[in-house]
């Protein structure tokens, strides 16, 4: 009898990583003689969801997670021997792990959070980046809806269309009801990603205490502050909610009692608990250190922000999608809902790079690459133009020091151009066509600034693997 696999891939976005590394599994299994069915959790939903009998006869359980897993969902493989990475080094590891399963397997327990004991394990899902990028996910679909509904107002609104609210009996035009529509989805952005990190951590009981404390620590008008308490309210009440939520779960109730704890007490407790932690402690200490954040951003000398420009661009490149550029990633997109868009405006130029510029390369100088890596040529520039960074993935780990150098330079040099050119994003799109759509400006200076941090990419990357492929050369032949 064939042995079987089944595995889950997820990534905050839910577009690359989720479906290349679940491709990655199934050839990766099958070429080893398993018979695999791979659960994806993408931006289309879940697809090809894992059904009871497949787990059942599975002996291998692989989790290839970026954004998390619910105690719900992890119920599934209750005593199932289960391998767990991060979705962002699952290409580099999967042939190790392969290479023998019963090593790196973990028997999991559904009473436990942590899978095989292996708590403070920097493998496990529950970390705080996991948690951060699980709000992330969950704020992604707003920010990216509203910002195509408000670019389509405005582009209206720039070819003559009227842009009028409702007034004396008078309806609304279309352009303005658009601009509404997409600002309601800025609007919730933040609390659904405080919701979301504390459903990360603590279940569904915990979404809506701490999507509603969210949402009051960033209605001024409520709180009395000056300025909301952006994003860092939002993680810091999404965390504190999830493990609150978390340690209710914990307490032991009568039979009769405990099935009131998912939907009455604990969103109950919680919300009574922090809304009033919220009101007179949280909100305000949050807002008025968002206030000393945007007014330093503002106020830093241009050297040092372009030294910040070079360091921010630098990550964004280092790992293509994995936890150092997702925390320059979350740093840069934390800062658009306090209006401070430059910074995002990097992560628009940079994430495009690395990609792009190892097509643009294989073209170049074909000799360099392998013929897969020449092949993957066309889906890497078309994928990368869509800022997935995930692409360049295989050439990197093919030849880590030349591109992984080449990368990072042209990173941080475009991250300076883009700050110097004064790019700024207002929200997520789709890549090298924001500009058309009205998501990043200016538009001229974007492409300048792309184009500045391609050629050098591109430049790099042949200049530093034609000395890498020469010397590992000549160490070969002595």
């Amino acid at each position: 009898m064939s042995k079987s696999i089944v595995a889950v891939t997820n990534c905050p976005a839910g577009i690359a990583h989720t479906y290349m590394v679940a491709e990655a599994i199934k050839n990766t299994a099958e070429a080893a003689g398993y018979k695999v069915n791979v659960e994806t959790q993408g931006a289309n939903g879940v697809e090809h969801k894992l059904t009871a009998e497949q787990i059942k006869q599975a002996d291998y359980v692989i989790l290839a997670l970026g954004k998390g897993m619910s105690d719900e969902e992890r119920v599934r493989f209750d005593s199932k021997k289960v391998i767990e990475l991060p979705v962002s080094k699952a290409f580099k590891e999967l042939d190790t792990i392969f290479k023998n399963l019963d090593a790196n397997a973990h028997i999991y327990r559904a009473t436990n959070v942590d899978l095989g004991g292996r708590a403070g394990n920097d493998t496990n899902v529950n970390n705080l980046l996991a948690h951060l990028m699980a709000g992330v996910s969950g704020a992604l679909p707003f920010v990216i809806g509203g910002g195509l509904l408000m670019a389509i107002g405005s582009i209206m609104a720039q070819f003559g269309a009227p842009n009028l609210p409702p007034a004396d009996g008078q309806t609304a035009s279309i352009a303005w009801i658009l601009n509404e529509i997409g600002g309601l989805g800025f609007s919730f952005m933040v609390p659904i990603m405080g919701g979301y990190i504390a459903k990360s951590i603590g279940g569904k009981p915990a979404l809506a205490p701490a999507f509603i404390c969210s949402y009051l620590a960033n209605s001024p008008k409520i709180l009395g502050t000056p300025t909301s308490a952006g994003f860092l309210g939002a993680v810091l009440i999404g965390l504190l909610v999830g493990h609150f939520a978390l340690l209710l779960k914990s307490i032991k109730l009568p039979k009769n009692v405990q099935g009131l704890m998912g939907f009455l007490i604990i969103p109950f407790v919680s919300l009574l608990l922090f809304g009033l932690l919220t009101y007179y402690i949280i909100g305000p200490i949050a807002a008025s250190v968002m206030a000393a954040l945007v007014n330093m951003l503002q106020t830093i000398p241009p050297e040092a922000k372009f030294i910040a420009a070079f360091l921010v661009g630098a990550m964004l490149a280092f790992d293509m999608g994995g936890p150092v550029n997702k925390a320059a990633w979350f740093f840069s997109f934390s800062l658009v809902s306090t209006g401070i868009y430059e910074w995002y405006g990097i992560v628009g130029v940079v994430t495009l790079l690395p990609p792009m510029a190892a097509a643009i390369a294989t073209w170049i100088k074909p000799t360099l690459f392998t013929s897969a890596e020449r092949d993957a040529a066309w889906p890497a520039l078309i994928v990368g133009a869509t800022t997935a960074t995930e692409p360049a993935i295989p050439y990197a780990l093919a030849a880590p020091l030349p591109m992984i150098s080449a990368n990072v330079l042209s990173g941080g040099i475009a991250g300076i151009a883009s700050m110097a050119l004064g790019v700024q994003r207002l929200a997520p799109g789709i890549g090298v066509f924001d500009p058309l759509l009205g998501l990043i400006t200016p538009a001229p200076n974007y492409y300048v600034a792309l184009i500045i941090g391609l050629v050098l990419n591109v430049a790099f990357v042949i200049v530093f693997k034609s000395a890498w492929l020469k010397r590992r050369n000549a160490s070969n032949n002595s």
